[in-house]
């Protein structure tokens, strides 16, 4: 299970809460330490909040059992996930072996901006749909949307 810190430089010093850290590598024989840039970090958290409470609370809550993977593309469909998401291109080989490509959103490397937006959008069909999503802390949105 992976714990989570955070941080900022102030000048050419990290500061952060590390006695914390080091207690925690302590417990693993093993680990790893992953340094991400704020851009980088705001959008992992971000995707963590659309796959790991929006999604899923859409998914309890719904009369007529749709999976996860349902409620995903239909974000992506209503919320203009077509202009803000980047697709994801993979390839499979059909019996006469032609390779077709099938095409994808994905929330990954959107960047921050898309995906603030995205959310942004999700939180504005919100209340036209009746979707009973809580919405994420207020860092992950934009300053116009950080009162709902």
């Amino acid at each position: 299970m992976s714990k989570h810190f955070d941080g900022a430089t102030e000048g050419e010093t990290p500061k952060a809460n590390w006695p914390s850290i080091y207690k925690e590598c302590a417990k693993h024989k093993k680990f790893g330490i992953k340094v991400m840039g704020e851009s980088e970090y705001i959008t992992y958290r971000q995707r963590n909040w659309y796959k790991g409470i929006c999604i899923p609370t859409l998914v309890k809550k719904d009369e007529n059992g749709e999976s996860k993977w349902w409620w995903d593309m239909e974000l992506k469909k209503e919320c203009n996930g077509l202009a803000l998401l980047k697709k994801d291109i993979f390839f499979f080989e059909d019996q006469a072996g032609n390779q077709i490509g099938i095409g994808r959103l994905t929330t990954k490397n959107v960047g921050r901006k898309n995906m603030t937006a995205f959310i942004e959008e999700i939180l504005s069909k919100r209340q036209e749909k009746g979707w009973d999503i809580d919405p994420p802390d207020k860092e992950l949105r934009s300053k116009k949307h950080a009162q709902l």
